[in-house]
């Protein structure tokens, strides 16, 4: 009896042990993928959880991974086109361009899945396919008239072909259809910016309504406003791409160009070319520029340290040699 009692105990223990194990089986996977797989063990014929978890592992670079759920997702449901889209995706990471338009196709076979017409007009685009890009498009607005990511597309396309008028037209529509479209907003942005138009100012404003804490759009912002001569207001947006980005190297150099250039403001100037160079010690225009500041305060053995500097990581940095051979001119 008592023998029996202690292999009774002995298979509780292991019992417990193996679910204690099996429940700890995800905890060093990340909280998103280890749910994920726990109700995968729980349900593993549900095809839908695979095609989530290939997004997850296509989404953080885990491509092999991805392409393995997906594909057994397919094999357990080969009905859903957002199936065969997911496995496009996937595709086109790996660049199998043939595939990927494969992949698209059979979604559109299956339900004329806008998402599917929109992904196979954008791979037509990249592949210089504008006739095929166009009638894709055509057939996804003919389906579904509110259509913005569309015409987002036909705007690109357009653009390819060199229509300038019916880009910025096309851009205006996508707008008009999706107030919160913020590619529409960059790029009419930067084509405004190109010609140094104030009417880039309120595109970048509406696309940073949208994604206030986008560094590229906050610093185009910024330069904008000091090509534009509104130094006070470059300086605001530079000091707001800092307060996000404090490691913005690039902006510390704009702000200490605007203090030596427009200001005067020598020390300041080294100041911010200063912390400019201590983010990236590689910062070629930083050095030079701040040897520049350097030479303006008579500091020339510094100004000539920086220059050199400038020089030893990019022996090409014409501005560089023109200023250190002006110190060696004058020295002499």
């Amino acid at each position: 009896m008592k023998m029996k009692r202690i292999l009774f105990l002995s298979l509780l223990i292991a019992l417990v042990c193996l679910l204690s194990c099996k429940s700890k089986k995800y905890d060093d996977l990340p909280a998103p993928l280890a749910e994920l797989c726990r109700k995968i063990d729980k349900s593993p014929k549900n095809a839908d959880l695979y095609q989530q978890r290939a997004e997850y592992y296509r989404a953080n670079n885990k491509i092999d991974d991805a392409l393995a759920d997906i594909l057994q997702a397919i094999k357990l449901d080969n009905t859903k086109s957002t199936y065969y889209v997911t496995l496009a995706d996937v595709y086109l990471v790996k660049t199998e361009t043939d595939l990927v338009e494969e992949m698209l196709k059979k979604a559109i076979d299956i339900d004329n899945y806008n998402e599917a017409y929109l992904k196979l007009a954008e791979l037509y685009l990249y592949q210089y396919m504008y006739y095929e890009c166009e009638e894709t498009l055509e057939t996804a607005i003919r389906l579904q008239n509110h259509n913005p990511k569309a015409y987002l597309t036909k705007a690109f396309l357009l653009k390819e072909k060199g229509d300038t008028v019916g880009y910025l037209r096309m851009m205006q529509l996508v707008i008009d259809q999706d107030p919160k479209e913020v590619i529409a907003y960059t790029a009419l942005a930067e084509f405004f910016q190109k010609k140094l138009n104030p009417l880039a100012v309120s595109y970048y404003k509406n696309a940073l309504e949208i994604t206030p804490n986008d560094k590229i759009l906050n610093y185009n912002l910024a330069k904008l406003y000091q090509d534009l001569g509104e130094l006070e207001l470059a300086k605001e947006q530079y000091n707001n791409m800092i307060s996000i980005d404090p490691r913005s190297y690039p902006a510390y150099n704009n702000l200490g160009y605007i203090a030596f250039n427009y200001e005067d403001n020598y020390e300041e100037a080294v100041r911010y070319y200063s912390k400019a160079i201590e983010i990236n010690p590689d910062y070629d225009q930083a050095w030079c520029n701040r040897g520049l500041a350097y030479e303006y305060m008579d500091e020339y053995e510094k100004a000539r340290e920086d220059y050199l500097q400038c020089l030893k990581i990019n022996p090409n940095y014409e501005n560089a040699i023109r200023c250190l051979n002006h110190i060696d001119a004058v020295k002499k």
